[in-house]
């Protein structure tokens, strides 16, 4: 029959004169229990032996178990407070299981050693020649780590040394990733927080452009709370330089903020380039009790040190081709009558060189008021007054001009009929140009007119018929202009809109108007603006069809645009078509097209084509110029995702290749993260970590 021995050891001091095989008794706080087929104890040297299926459970003050090793074999010596394994064990506790294949471990200072350590947490494995147990941490050296399962490991990462924090942190250094037995990038320093609810993604790029040749994107993404996201990224690019940046997001009830910035010194230069971009929306807790009107503050910036910088790093960013920047500040109060706005805002655009910035415009203030629809006396018509004050520099202006301007607008609604309603409404215009150097006289012009709207409403859509008349009077006097070439007689146009939506998948809306100026001259083709059409229909959930259409009766067609769209998330085709009266021999052709590939369903892949098409007739092609080309692959590996990209448009031809472990997968659907792209980088997928 098998003899068991169940002893209990006090953990912490050194022990107390007792016989033998008496042990000290308990002082509360930590001890161990342990059992065993076979052991001995000495008295003098207080040492027990263990052998056969030992287990050695640690028990806290509240009784709690800590910690459990299991071995064939283990020394405990009490005097030192020291568990010796010379062979295999395994140890659990809450930072996972590890196994080795011996080692040595205080249990009162709670430090120790293992050989050929292997750390089991959930799915990540930590190896290690040697692990170093100190209170606080782990420390693996000669490591290797993986969260894949099978072995081998499709990948590993191999560190000089790893230091793990339970529920705080892991840090490597020295990292060299591994796909199978290959080796394919190094990076110098790995870091993950592991406090719960504060997810860290990290992600790495790696490609080749003919302007940069090869280089390294990294980027690291930490929650720090429920309100608070940060970004770093660390890049190299070969022929440019090391490229620094952050990026920030801030959301609660009260404020929504983001920034981000972003740096580099390029390879022969004594200048940084750089783009700071983000802004803010804030309510104000003002006047509290006293005034009931709700007070905001908002921003958005978007600076740059030169046009083509976007184009050259940032180049998934829609304002990479749209080089300007800007930025405004405004404080606006609301009450249930009014609204104020006091704001700035400033605007450069990109010489015709692309080397520097224009300024385009500046409004340095401008104040906004608008008083929303109200009534006089029981007078049975709805007023509204809207005005602007700004001193303002605009293009081509080279002093600030003072301008102000309001309109008083007197409306009401009469239904005639079942489904008609008649909207006739009169205002009246006055704007001010204010003094300045070179102006020496206030200049005043008012403006009057009507707006009379017939509507027939049915189930199916409306017909709307429109009458619009504005005059111009005379500067400085209560008259019409009628010493002007146009007489004064700015606006009197008949406009109809029809709009039908015979299904809730489709509709059709069409409009134009009709030039009814006395001062014009020519055909009636003259007098009438160009016919807008437009057609939309979705006869299935993975269909819609666009269509929109421009044409001026004395010219011809004058703007064509068309996109056919098809398909799901992952499998798709999307064609568009456009064509515009400036260059009626060429078209724009843009093709999208998502699939999985055949021959891989494990594969997919994303393209895209947009090319100038000009043709000498209708039927003869005579060129096809492709401006932009790209073809994007992804392939989700058991343990990690990868994205091929390769891209070419104007300045730009790379290719690159973006690795994100399935470790560091962000959350789905995470409110924080979605909420923020949405608002400040709609442009951006969803699990995009930056442009």
């Amino acid at each position: 029959m098998r003899k068991k021995i169940i002893l209990a050891i006090l953990l912490a001091g050194p022990a107390s004169p007792a016989r033998a095989y008496d042990l000290p008794s308990s002082t509360g706080t930590h001890r161990v229990v342990f059992s065993s087929e076979l052991g001995d104890f000495n008295e003098n040297t207080r040492i027990i032996n263990l052998q056969g299926n030992v287990q050695l459970d640690e028990l806290g003050p509240d009784n709690m178990l800590v910690k459990t090793i299991k071995a064939g074999r283990l020394t405990v010596n009490s005097s030192s407070s020291t568990v010796y394994a010379p062979e295999d064990f395994v140890l659990n506790d809450t930072s996972g299981t590890i196994s080795g294949k011996s080692g040595l471990f205080n249990y009162s200072e709670n430090t120790g050693y293992i050989n050929d350590a292997r750390l089991s947490q959930k799915n990540f494995f930590i190896t290690g020649k040697r692990g170093e147990m100190t209170p606080t941490r782990q420390i693996y050296k000669k490591a290797e780590f993986t969260s894949c399962e099978e072995t081998p490991p499709d990948y590993k990462i191999k560190a000089s040394r790893v230091y793990l924090a339970p529920n705080k942190y892991f840090l490597s250094f020295n990292n060299f990733f591994y796909i199978g037995r290959v080796p394919v990038l190094y990076f110098p320093v790995l870091y993950k927080p592991l406090i719960p609810g504060t997810p860290f993604v990290s992600a790495f790029n790696f490609g080749h452009d003919h302007r940069s040749e090869y280089f390294v994107r990294s980027s690291y993404s930490y929650r720090f709370n429920n309100e608070t996201k940060g970004k770093l990224y660390l890049d190299h690019f070969g022929k440019q330089g090391f490229g620094t940046g952050a990026e920030g997001d801030y959301r609660n009830d009260k404020t929504i903020a983001n920034i981000s910035a972003y740096r580099i010194r390029e390879y022969g230069t004594s200048t940084d380039r750089w783009g700071l971009n983000g802004g803010y929306w804030r309510r104000l807790d003002l006047f509290r009790g006293i005034d009931s009107a709700s007070y905001y503050s908002q921003s958005y910036f978007r600076l740059l040190s030169d046009p083509e910088f976007n184009n050259d790093y940032f180049r998934t960013n829609p304002f990479a081709i749209s080089p300007d920047r800007q930025a405004n500040l405004a404080f606006t109060r609301t009450s249930n009558t009014t609204v104020t706005r006091v704001s700035a805002a400033v605007l450069y655009q990109g010489t015709t060189d692309m080397k520097q910035f224009s300024k385009a415009y500046e409004a340095t203030p401008r104040l906004d008021f608008q008083k929303l629809p109200f009534t006089i006396a029981k007078i049975p018509v709805l007023n509204s007054f809207n005005g602007f004050f700004e001193s303002v520099k605009e293009i081509g202006v080279p002093y600030y001009q003072r301008k102000a301007g309001g309109t008083w607008t007197i409306a009401k609604t009469v239904p005639l009929l079942h489904g008609v309603t008649l909207a006739p409404s009169v205002f009246y215009n006055q704007s001010l140009y204010i003094a300045t150097s070179p102006l020496t006289t206030n200049i005043w012009t008012g403006r009057y007119g009507s707006n009379v709207n017939l509507r027939y409403d049915r189930l199916l859509g409306s017909l709307d018929l429109t009458h619009s008349y504005q005059v111009r009077m005379a500067i400085n006097r209560l008259e019409q202009d009628r010493r002007a070439g146009d007489k004064g007689e700015e606006i009197n146009s008949l406009f109809s809109q029809l709009f039908l939506m015979p299904v809730y998948n489709t509709y059709f809306k069409t409009n134009i108007s009709y030039d009814m100026r006395s001062w014009v001259r020519g055909a009636v083709s003259r007098r009438l603006s160009p016919l807008f059409a437009e057609l939309y229909h979705a006869p299935r959930k993975n269909l819609n069809i666009y269509i929109q259409d421009s044409y001026i009766f004395s010219e011809g067609n004058s703007s064509l645009v068309a996109q056919v769209y098809s398909g799901d998330e992952k499998d798709y085709v999307g064609m568009g078509l456009a064509n515009y009266s400036n260059k009626p021999n060429t078209y724009v052709v843009n093709q999208m097209l998502g699939f999985r590939l055949p021959w891989a369903k494990s594969w997919r892949a994303e393209s895209i084509l947009r090319c100038e098409i000009t043709r000498f007739n209708t039927d003869r092609v005579r060129s096809t110029r492709f401006f932009e080309k790209g073809l994007i692959l992804y392939k989700d590996f058991h343990d990690f995702h990868t994205t091929w990209s390769y891209k070419v448009r104007r300045g730009v031809k790379e290719f690159f290749f973006l690795l994100s472990l399935k470790k560091s997968d962000p959350a789905r659907h995470d409110s924080f993260e979605d909420a923020s792209r949405n608002y400040w980088h709609p442009w951006r997928k969803e699990g995009d970590l930056r442009d």
